[in-house]
């Protein structure tokens, strides 16, 4: 028990930032962009429900893995989608995206050491 508990606050961490992204159209303001607030509102609406599953699971096998790619393509998409001149949206989705890697990279790395 004393292991979900100590995984569970990222994938928490990464709920409200898939809550974030889905806001920050409207919130930072390139609400008429639409790929920007597409892309933003279908990463964080993709972030927030896998999270929940994995939030409500007993164990997290590879999950993590899933983050790692949506936080890899909030960073590149900016240039991939076209909107790297709405610095906003662009700022949103690396910050987002780094630190969703950063955290699904954290919840690697503890899940590879916790059998040590």
């Amino acid at each position: 028990m004393r292991n979900i508990v100590r995984h569970a606050w990222q994938d928490w961490c990464i709920v409200v930032a898939g809550l974030w992204l889905i806001a920050s159209p409207r919130q930072l303001g390139f609400a008429l962009d639409h790929y920007a607030s597409g892309n933003a509102f279908g990463a964080g609406a993709l972030l927030v429900a896998h999270n929940l599953m994995i939030a409500g699971r007993l164990t997290d096998e590879g999950q993590e893995f899933v983050n790692l790619l949506l936080g890899l393509w909030l960073i590149f998409s900016p240039y991939l989608l076209g909107f790297s001149w709405n610095i906003s949206a662009s700022v949103d989705m690396i910050a987002i995206g780094a630190a969703t890697v950063l955290l699904s990279g954290l919840g690697i790395y503890r899940s590879a050491t916790d059998g040590q």
